[in-house]
């Protein structure tokens, strides 16, 4: 049987956290060095469990369409079981206060040793380069921190637009803003059942981003293991409205 050639593509889009970036150092190692600072001593494997049993009550689906209250309480009830995990007294909520701060901040992340080589590819290439994230607007700095923000053209982010992953709406807001047709554009993202999904219901090309090598591949959608073989997998053509071109 034959196959034509491949789409040409203009634009990629990416997850946020686990995908662009990620926790530096690691979580277990950030709270461990939060309560150091506040005089309290616990160790990895401690700090580990913790995180493991917090999880149970993690934030869940939705969160970011909370108002700001109710997901500051949600933060504090997380960051107060992750205390309690510790087997820390906290009777005033001062440590519970200063962990939850930490967890939040946008200085704590990173880019992926691949983020930055991939997106400045595309850049080089005149792609259109974006960011869909079930994130809160603390993203942003996030990803100002880590270095990638000059590489991106636009961020979608769902406490701004009022709709989650893998809602196709999300992904159609993004289409709307970039002036993008979605048979031309890919997005790429670690959660299959988020993102896979909502790109291809939305009809953009989905690529699952399976960093942890758990699984070989999921039915007829393409699994990388890193972001660099992206730029590779499809014609490009030049975005003709981005920045620059």
């Amino acid at each position: 049987m034959s196959f034509g050639p491949p789409p040409e593509k203009e634009a990629f889009f990416f997850s946020g956290v686990d995908t662009l970036i990620r926790y530096n150092p690691d979580r277990e190692t950030i709270l461990k060095d939060t309560l150091k600072e506040l005089g309290i001593d616990v160790t990895i494997p401690v700090a580990k469990i913790a995180f493991l049993v917090a999880d149970d009550t993690a934030l869940a689906k939705g969160f970011t369409l909370k108002p700001k209250e109710e997901r500051d309480a949600i933060w504090r009830n997380y960051t107060s079981a992750l205390v309690g995990n510790c087997k820390i007294d906290d009777p005033d909520g001062t440590i519970v206060e200063a962990v939850s701060l930490r967890l939040r901040s946008p200085n704590i992340w990173t880019a992926f040793y691949d983020a930055k080589e991939t997106l400045g590819s595309l850049n080089k290439l005149g792609c259109f380069v974006g960011v869909i994230a079930n994130a809160e607007m603390s993203l942003t700095g996030a990803l100002d921190h880590a270095g990638l923000s000059h590489f991106i053209d636009l961020v979608v982010i769902s406490e701004e637009v009022g709709v989650e992953k893998p809602d196709p709406m999300i992904f159609q807001l993004a289409l709307e803003k970039g002036h993008l047709r979605p048979e031309r554009c890919v997005h790429i993202g670690n959660i299959p059942e988020i993102d896979i999904l909502g790109a291809r219901n939305a009809g953009i090309t989905p690529i699952w981003l399976d960093r942890n090598r758990l699984a070989r591949r999921i039915g007829d959608i393409r699994k990388l293991e890193t972001l660099t073989e992206v730029e590779y997998l499809f014609p490009i053509v030049p975005h003709e409205t981005r920045p620059g071109n």
